[in-house]
């Protein structure tokens, strides 16, 4: 009995060897072939107890063999996607995308310190998922600053802030007919929320999208923006 369960368990070896080689090489692989060749040779010569220790420690080894491949192909995924981080990141400070895209640059930045912590508890899947993280979160970056997400109501005596002449700001909407749209994204917040009229300096008004554009942060006058391309 003990003889044909070794020769099942060898011909198992057997089919590893042939399929098991990875593109990673190393130790644990080899010693599984060498222990594959004792426990056959032991197997040849009768001595069935030694040809069963060698199978099972060639087992073992071919096992910790498929785990080391695996870490070293899940840290080589790692290596790609950090550089490809790093990478982009290098591009965004290059376009000073800190002051121009804040909270896109934060979140990549947080991304980027999660993935080389990730990365130094040899934790390479979460190392690279913080890493595509990183290049998702800048993706929609680009050169030109993003249209304002928020606006704040100013203090302006010879024309002053309403809700026609702030979506008819280049960098909001570019049209005073849009007006209504941000009046229903902030009328909750008015001190009358049935009088759109009744704004005051200081208001901070959200800003929709209405064309699948990029907003993010707040108006910032010292700054040049696009001119939204209104309908």
């Amino acid at each position: 009995m003990k003889r044909i369960c070794l020769i099942g368990l060898l011909a198992a070896l057997i089919g590893f060897a042939g399929q098991a080689q990875s593109l990673v090489e190393n130790s644990y692989y080899k010693r599984s072939l060498e222990l594959k060749d004792l426990a056959a040779k032991s197997f040849d010569e009768g001595d069935y107890d030694a040809a069963a220790d060698y199978a099972a420690q060639a087992q073992e080894n071919a096992t910790l063999s498929d785990k080391f491949v695996a870490k070293m192909l899940a840290m080589r995924a790692a290596d790609d996607s950090i550089a490809a981080a790093k990478a982009r990141v290098a591009w965004a400070d290059s376009i000073k995308a800190k002051d121009s895209w804040p909270t896109e640059y934060g979140t990549a930045s947080t991304e980027l310190d999660a993935a080389l912590a990730a990365y130094g508890a040899e934790d390479y899947e979460g190392a690279k998922a913080h890493a595509d993280a990183v290049v998702a979160a800048l993706a929609d970056v680009t050169e030109t600053l993003p249209f304002p997400a928020l606006y704040t109501v100013r203090l302006i005596p010879a024309r002053r802030d309403c809700l026609w002449r702030i979506a008819e700001y280049s960098f909001i909407y570019n049209n005073p007919l849009k007006w209504p749209v941000i009046y229903e994204a902030n009328k909750k917040t008015f001190r009358d929320p049935s009088n759109p009229n009744l704004i005051y300096p200081g208001q901070v008004l959200k800003i929709p999208s209405i064309k699948g554009e990029t907003r993010s942060g707040s108006y910032d006058p010292s700054k040049t923006y696009s001119t939204f391309k209104a309908k």
